[in-house]
């Protein structure tokens, strides 16, 4: 194993493969990941994978576009193949949530995201076999669409280890950071001691664990989230992405003519323990996401159950994650807490913290990322109100 390295990022979901990545490819040097089970084996290898923009304040709005433009270009941005699909996507708003959908549409127009105002009537053409009782209009953004997280995540880690020398360690954990008068010297592993001057917390779920071996105490929380796979009847058509707060599900085309669905706003943190929780989709919850698919599909039912998962959602106190230098640790810096949005953010994120560590200034500036931002009495709101829909 490396003794030495330029930088060290513990932690191999999309948040940490992304910035290992960038730092990589923008030559810090040597870069050395850390990841104590296996690339993308939690909460990205669960996202639902949805690259949209439709957000309450204009950094994130930035951060997805900038996710967009990435997923459109894989090859080239990204290092190969994301699986991207293009299916455009469609919030439908009944009375109660109209308000906030037009707040968050406002904000996309103001950032020219290409998102619209649509009639139920246009609804219909774009998805015919839907029920829209009770709705009263949607907005739609025509360049959204899903992504694989699994062949993301590796595309970005080998594209890396074969142009640029990354090094990941997979079964390998990080168990304390060496540090002296304030600055990072190195990351202890069963292994022994890799010496760096750069530690980057990626590690999700685990983001206030490791943060501990800097006497740090971030303020996170976890939910336990799921999804499922339907198929669809014979000959259903295509349809975008949909965002359906009135039924609290959102659900998106899946390969071979599947559905893929899962919870959504305003939705019910479930909690759990983030180092023994079931993975399996329980029967509980595979009911409230039918429910939802049965009142706006009618012709759902017919449509055999094929698989579920749960996953984790890693939630900061304001729902949007916590990026960048620590202000009291020479060489530490975070990326965890997604709160849901990590898969589509994650690479942006990870791009614009690579140019931060390497003194660059960074494309879409992430300052307001920062972990102490609550310290200094700022945090995101959201249109929504409180809870899962930033």
């Amino acid at each position: 194993m490396e003794k030495t390295a330029d930088a060290v990022v513990i932690g191999g979901g999309i948040m940490g493969v992304s910035v290992a990545h960038f730092l990589s490819k923008k030559n810090i040097g040597k870069v050395v990941l850390l990841e104590k089970q296996h690339l993308a084996s939690v909460s990205t290898g669960g996202s639902a994978a949805n690259i949209r923009s439709a957000y309450s304040n204009p950094l994130t709005i930035k951060l997805a576009m900038r996710a967009l433009e990435m997923f459109e270009n894989d090859k080239e941005e990204l290092g190969g193949q994301s699986g991207f699909c293009r299916t455009g996507m469609m919030a439908l708003l009944g009375e109660k949530h109209l308000n906030a959908g037009m707040e968050v549409l406002k904000q996309e127009i103001a950032l020219n995201t290409g998102s619209k105002r649509i009639s139920i009537e246009d609804a219909k053409e774009l998805a015919p076999k839907f029920n829209y009782d009770g709705l009263i209009a949607a907005t739609y953004q025509p360049r959204a669409g899903y992504a694989d997280p699994i062949l993301t995540t590796r595309t970005l880690a080998e594209s890396a280890i074969n142009k640029w020398g990354l090094v990941i360690h997979e079964r390998l954990s990080a168990t304390g950071f060496k540090i002296e008068n304030n600055n990072i010297l190195g990351v202890k592993t069963p292994k022994g001691i890799i010496s760096t001057p750069i530690v980057i917390n990626a590690t999700g779920p685990w983001g206030r664990q490791v943060g501990s071996f800097a006497n740090k105490n971030y303020s996170i929380r976890w939910s336990r989230e799921g999804d499922l796979v339907k198929e669809l009847p014979n000959n259903f058509g295509r349809f975008p992405i949909i965002a359906d707060p009135t039924s609290r599900i959102y659900f998106r085309p899946h390969k071979n003519n599947m559905l893929l669905a899962g919870r959504d706003y305003p939705k019910e943190i479930e909690p759990l323990d983030i180092n023994n929780y079931n993975s399996e989709l329980d029967d509980c919850t595979i009911k409230l996401i039918e429910k939802g698919l049965f009142k706006r599909i009618p012709s759902i039912p017919s449509g055999n159950y094929k698989q579920g998962w749960s996953s984790i959602y890693t939630i900061t106190d304001d729902w949007h994650p916590l990026v960048g230098p620590d202000i009291k640790l020479n060489g530490y810096f975070t990326c965890f807490g997604g709160s849901g949005h990590s898969f589509k953010l994650g690479p942006p994120i990870g791009e614009a913290l690579a140019d931060i560590i390497l003194g660059i200034i960074p494309k879409i500036n992430i300052r307001d990322l920062r972990s102490n931002r609550f310290e200094d009495g700022e945090s995101f709101s959201s249109a929504w109100g409180s809870g899962n829909r930033a």
